[in-house]
């Protein structure tokens, strides 16, 4: 764990909801300074997967967060911000598949994934930082929020998502150019309390395989400090340029581009992303590396959408070269392309396809939303790890949507259900699919923002 911010978090907790408690009673918000703000939310997630002919699990759980802000000297702002979840209901999430030989994956991914027998001291102290503003542009340092990155994000899919610690500085000349320069330090990966230096967090996930088919073996050598980008966004009418270059030290470099053209009912996007391993990948045992060092992960990735009718269509493409696999540490994030959607993401792949068919539609007067994802992967030989870290098969996965936001009394509640239903195409066997693919899975998440 990075040495700063070691706070107990159950004291933190009790003292943002005693705030919160005094704030409600008074029907007003509570003022310790002149400028100050209090704002949470409380969070229920029911998940069920059915692992078709294997064992299934579910399991519930209940959390809230607040963060609080304070503004005690002009344009100098201090926030702090916490999560607390706990079990309320579940399967036995131990059990093991007799023919598997594995346990439960997403439900775990509900509470802790380092501390797998503790279901309700779940706490984590996320937000503890010092901004100084002036206008639309910042710098801040401590346990901060970020700036949107495709590859650096909060994946707030569960009860906690990815939180960072650092330093960035954020510089917005007018509405048409933002410029942002970020140095990390420390990470709490998404389901986890705990807080770890960059190199304590690498590796804690699924390693996978080297490209000559050995397991990959590269948690605690890779000797990384920090990881440092810079991001450019520019607004050219109705065309949005993006350019990122994130390195993770003594690890990789990835640089990212993007345009993205919206005008009226019509929008048409473009990515491409190039990696390649730091020198100091070349000193470490070959089975130690995450990245060997002629392996160049390069993807591009399109996508045409259109609306008509109130109905939104939208066709994407994502090609992964022959230059190697992309890779991007899971402990640090989920990638962005225009085929990432919840449960299927381009990590690990290398000479493979995706293309992704999607609607939505809107219906205001009720409100309700309506989505569905169909994707589908092609070109994956699940025994190629030169091109394939993790061992999967081609696979074709749609993800069902429903969003409700209600109004008047009750006002910031919203209820979520995802529906995922994911089929291998080739390999069916329970050691290949068990909590990979051939499940399907129902997801209910109520929220409630305040």
């Amino acid at each position: 764990m990075p040495p700063v911010f070691q706070f107990s978090m159950k004291k933190t907790i009790f003292l943002l909801l005693v705030f919160n408690i005094v704030s409600a009673q008074n029907n007003e918000p509570l003022r310790l300074f002149k400028n100050d703000s209090i704002t949470g939310h409380v969070r229920n997630y029911f998940m069920h997967t059915d692992n078709h002919n294997l064992t299934n699990y579910y399991a519930n759980a209940t959390g809230t967060g607040l963060d609080y802000a304070i503004s005690p000297v002009k344009n100098f702002h201090i926030g702090i911000g916490g999560i607390y979840t706990l079990k309320t209901f579940s399967s036995d999430l131990e059990k093991i598949d007799p023919y598997a030989n594995k346990t439960a994956k997403w439900e775990y991914e509900l509470f802790d994934l380092n501390h797998r027998d503790e279901y309700d001291k779940l706490y984590r102290l996320e937000k503890l930082y010092l901004k100084y503003q002036y206008k639309n542009s910042y710098v801040a340092v401590g346990r901060i929020p970020l700036e949107y990155h495709p590859l650096i994000n909060k994946s707030d899919g569960r009860m906690m998502g990815f939180a960072f610690q650092g330093l960035t500085t954020h510089i917005a000349t007018d509405s048409t150019l933002q410029v942002t320069a970020t140095v990390i330090n420390g990470v709490s990966p998404r389901g986890m309390t705990e807080w770890f230096s960059i190199d304590e967090a690498i590796g804690l996930l699924n390693n996978g395989y080297q490209p000559n088919s050995e397991k990959a073996e590269y948690k605690n050598h890779t000797q990384d400090n920090y990881i440092a980008y810079a991001q450019i966004n520019k607004k050219l009418g109705d065309l949005t340029l993006k350019l990122e270059d994130t390195h993770i030290d003594k690890l990789i470099n990835t640089l990212w581009a993007e345009a993205l053209y919206k005008k009226k009912n019509f929008h048409a996007g473009l990515q491409y992303s190039l990696q390649f391993a730091d020198n100091a990948q070349n000193n470490i045992n070959y089975q130690n590396r995450y990245i060997q060092p002629y392996e160049n992960g390069q993807v591009i990735s399109t996508s045409l959408g259109c609306k008509f009718f109130g109905i939104e269509t939208g066709l994407a493409y994502t090609h992964a070269f022959r230059s190697g696999r992309y890779l991007f540490p899971k402990e640090l994030g989920r990638d962005n392309f225009y085929t990432s959607i919840s449960r299927s993401r381009l990590d690990g792949l290398g000479n493979a396809d995706i293309m992704n068919i999607s609607l939505k539609y809107n219906l205001k007067e009720i409100p309700l939303l309506l989505a569905v994802d169909a994707t589908s992967l092609f070109g994956v030989d699940a025994e190629n790890y030169r091109y394939n870290k993790y061992g999967i098969d081609d696979y074709t996965q749609i993800n069902t949507r429903l969003h409700y936001s209600f109004h008047s009394t009750l006002k910031g509640l919203t209820i979520d259900l995802l529906y995922v239903w994911k089929q291998n195409k080739h390999i069916h066997t329970p050691t290949t699919v068990f909590n990979k693919s051939d499940y399907s899975q129902v997801n209910i998440i109520s929220n409630y923002c305040f």
